[in-house]
C-alpha cells in the first residue's frame, strides 16, 4: 500500500510527479493527478487539481507550500495543542460554523480535517505539515452536481486517496550548485550583476509539461494552471494536428515528452533553481536577435557585461537565454535568439 509520507516527501523534493489509484489495489479509480513543478526553498508553491471524467464528481485540489514558521516541524504530529489551536483559528476566522476534526493516514501522520457545510457548496480541507511544508488537499462539491453536499462516503474516499496516493519522480536531478549542471545547456533568466564580485544571478528554467490525459479532458469552465499563471477556459479548440488552443491565445502542443504550453510564441516555463554565477573573462555571448543573420554576432565577456548593465541598452534582453556550462561547471557561453518583442 502506498502511504501519505511518501506523497509528502516526493512533493517536497523538487519532483515532477504523476499519481493515480490503480485498479489492482481494489480501490475506486477516481482519476489522475499531475504536478509539473518544483520546490526548493522559500515561499514556493505547487498547486494542481485532480481530473475526473465525470463532471458531477467532486473537484480535488492539492497545494504544497513552504512556511518558515514551521521550518523545524517534521510532522503535524509534533505540534502541541496551542499550535494546533492557532491553525484551527485560520479556519474558524473564515467560517465559525466549520467542523474541525482529526484523522490519521496509514502511516499515522496526523491530518486536520476542516469540513465546511454552511457554504453554497460543501468542501473539505485536509491539512498536514511535513518538513516545514503545508500540504493541503481540498475536496469541493461539483458545481455540475445536483447535490452540492459531500457524503460521508466521499469523505472516506478522499482519506483513502490520500493514504494510497503514489508519486513517481521525474528523471531530473535537484540542482543546488554548478556541479549539478556541468556540461549542460540550460534555459535561464540573467540579472543582478555584481561588478565587485563579477557575478550574476541565473534563474534556471524548464518548460512546463502538461499531462496529455489532463489536456484531453479540458473543457470550457475549467481552470488551466501553468506555473504561476492560471487561466479560466472560456473557449477551447482542438485542431487535427493535436494542438489545443485555449481562449484564442494559449497553444498546447503535444510532443514526445508531454504537452508544451505557449502564449503565442512564448513558452510557459518554471524555475528549477537560482544560482549565483561568476562571469569568466573568456565568456562567449552569441547574439541571434537579428532574424536575417546566418551566424550569430559574437561578443566578449566585457561587451556582454556592458549590455547587461548599461541604461542605454534598453532593448537588451537577458531573459530566456540559453547558458552553457563547461565540464567543470563554470559558465562558458550565453546565447540569445530572436523573438518578435525583442
Amino acid at each position: 500500500m502506498k502511504k501519505w509520507i511518501s506523497i509528502l516527501l516526493a512533493a517536497v523534493m523538487a519532483l515532477c510527479c504523476v499519481a493515480s489509484l490503480a485498479e489492482e489495489t481494489g480501490k475506486v479509480d477516481i482519476g489522475t493527478i499531475s504536478i509539473n513543478g518544483a520546490i526548493y526553498s522559500g515561499p514556493e508553491q505547487i498547486i494542481t487539481s485532480l481530473v475526473h471524467a465525470d463532471p458531477a464528481k467532486p473537484t480535488m485540489v492539492l497545494s504544497v507550500a513552504f512556511d518558515e514558521t514551521y521550518a523545524d516541524v517534521d510532522r503535524m504530529n509534533d505540534l502541541d495543542d496551542e499550535a494546533l489551536a492557532l491553525l484551527e483559528k485560520t479556519f474558524t476566522d473564515v467560517d465559525p460554523t466549520v467542523e474541525i476534526s482529526y484523522g490519521d493516514t496509514g502511516l499515522g501522520t496526523r491530518l486536520m480535517i476542516a469540513k465546511f457545510t454552511e457554504t453554497e457548496q460543501d468542501y473539505i480541507d485536509f491539512l498536514s505539515v511535513y518538513k516545514g511544508y503545508f500540504v493541503e488537499f481540498i475536496m469541493i462539491a461539483s458545481e455540475k452536481s445536483e447535490d452540492k453536499n459531500l457524503s460521508d462516503e466521499q469523505l472516506q474516499l478522499c482519506i483513502d486517496f490520500l493514504t494510497d496516493l503514489d508519486f513517481v519522480p521525474a528523471n531530473m536531478p535537484v540542482i543546488s550548485s554548478q556541479a549539478d549542471v556541468a556540461g549542460t545547456t540550460v534555459l535561464a533568466n540573467l540579472s543582478n550583476y555584481d561588478a565587485e564580485a563579477r557575478t550574476l544571478q541565473a534563474e534556471l528554467k524548464r518548460p512546463i509539461l502538461l499531462d496529455p490525459a489532463m489536456v484531453a479532458a479540458l473543457q470550457a469552465g475549467d481552470t488551466l494552471v501553468l506555473g504561476e499563471h492560471t487561466e479560466t477556459i472560456k473557449t477551447i479548440e482542438r485542431e487535427e494536428t493535436g494542438t489545443v488552443v485555449v481562449n484564442d491565445e494559449i497553444y498546447l502542443y503535444p510532443k514526445d515528452d508531454g504537452v508544451h504550453a505557449f502564449f503565442y510564441e512564448q513558452e510557459y516555463t518554471e524555475t528549477i533553481a537560482v544560482l549565483t554565477l561568476s562571469v569568466p573573462d573568456n565568456l562567449r555571448f552569441l547574439d541571434w536577435t537579428d532574424p536575417d543573420l546566418e551566424a550569430p554576432v559574437e561578443h566578449t565577456a566585457e561587451e556582454f557585461i556592458s549590455m547587461l548593465t548599461s541604461e542605454e541598452s534598453l532593448n537588451f534582453a537577458s531573459q530566456n537565454v540559453n547558458i552553457t556550462f563547461g565540464a567543470d561547471g563554470t559558465l562558458e557561453k550565453v546565447e540569445r535568439f530572436y523573438t518578435p518583442w525583442q
